[in-house]
């Protein structure tokens, strides 16, 4: 090429595409008003799955945020308040946004996060699939029990995730019916978005699902849960993994004598556990490897306030593991494991709050319509 040749002014669509995926979320959203051509890309579904997929593989690039949903006692109105979370000189922050949820009751629950979409509970036996960045949602029915509870009544449990198999995003609800001995057998129902309709699916035995919610990574939902054998407590994993509908198990790392409770959480795509021990101390560990047990990793062990007895719940560990975030019974705090001090988040609601959930997610272009 000559020195004073020019470079051409429109670039191939190829190296746009590459371009515009690496822009943040509100970048992406102001340029669909630059012209028809570039609307029309931007909105393309390709474009859509494509970014998700670039931020799934690229996790340290990726811009988490946290979605915070509480509500107060005695009052009727709603509260659903959502917060930008990063980092900053390698400091934890979080920042107030506005992202309206009028359609949300009271009652309302945090169901999961899968891919920059929140799924939620709504009102009147409905369930919301939300995308906080670019505000659309989706509403469709809940499913209800189609048979007696017997004796022993039952609980539920829901999880919700992604089927990559058939580009479909799916939520899952199960009825557990208590047995005897601490075993209970296990009704599932699933909905497909895409196909928008529930259906069952086959049950599973198993011990008490600790976990009210399912944690999702590689395709797969995570609830924990604790079993009775030979008199003794044993807790492990039970997964289902979206695509083939099949469930599994995982171990969960060896831990001390004592009492227990676990929880789950996923940060940067990978799975977290925290082994709560009464009433002083709590271990969180990451799966380095996804499925291998022994990849199990201690990162931190951390020394709890006296007089305090709420769980730990692991929701983001910075890649150098200096910083976590947790939720720790109705409180969000910051923990330096530096210094071993916990620093509450405070401004995400009054303090006569009666119940607070929370949920980390990714800005993303991902549409809550299949």
């Amino acid at each position: 090429m000559e020195e004073n040749s020019e470079l051409p002014t429109i670039l191939p669509q190829e190296i746009l595409f590459d371009i515009l995926l690496r822009l943040p979320i509100k970048s992406i959203l102001k340029f669909r008003c630059v012209s028809k051509s570039w609307l029309s890309l931007l909105s393309n579904p390709l474009f859509k799955k494509t970014h998700v997929e670039f931020y799934l593989k690229k996790p340290k690039l990726t811009d988490y945020k946290l979605a915070v949903l509480a509500s107060v006692p005695g009052l009727r109105e709603r509260f659903c308040h959502f917060y930008n979370m990063g980092f900053q000189d390698s400091c934890l922050t979080l920042s107030r946004h506005s992202c309206p949820a009028e359609y949300l009751a009271l009652s309302a629950r945090i169901l999961g996060s899968c891919n920059g979409l929140i799924c939620l509970t709504g009102d009147s036996f409905t369930l919301v699939m939300l995308n906080a960045c670019t505000g659309m949602f989706n509403v469709f029915p809940d499913t209800m029990l189609r048979s007696k509870c017997g004796v022993g009544g039952c609980y539920v449990r829901y999880g919700f995730g992604y089927d990559a198999s058939v580009d479909d995003y799916k939520v899952v609800k199960i009825f557990s019916f208590s047995q005897s001995e601490g075993r209970y057998e296990n009704m599932v129902n699933v909905y497909s978005v895409k196909a928008k309709s529930w259906k069952v699916i086959e049950g599973f035995s198993s011990g008490t699902l600790n976990g009210k919610l399912g944690v999702f990574a590689n395709g797969v939902l995570h609830w924990e849960a604790c079993d009775i054998r030979c008199s003794r407590v044993v807790w492990e994993i039970v997964t289902l993994d979206l695509a083939v509908e099949r469930y599994g198990k995982i171990a969960l790392p060896s831990y001390e004598d004592g009492g227990v409770y676990w929880t789950l959480g996923v940060s940067m795509g990978y799975l977290v556990g925290c082994c709560n021990y009464e009433p002083n101390k709590a271990d969180v560990w990451v799966m380095k490897q996804y499925g291998v047990e022994k990849s199990w990793t201690k990162l931190v062990t951390i020394s709890l306030p006296v007089n305090r007895r709420a769980y730990i719940s692991p929701l983001y560990v910075e890649e150098n593991c200096d910083e976590f975030l947790l939720q720790f019974g109705e409180e969000i705090t910051r923990y330096n494991s530096r210094d071993g001090s916990f620093n509450r988040v405070d401004g995400y609601m009054p303090s006569d709050l009666r119940q607070v959930q929370v949920a980390t997610y990714f800005e993303s272009l991902a549409s809550p319509h299949v």
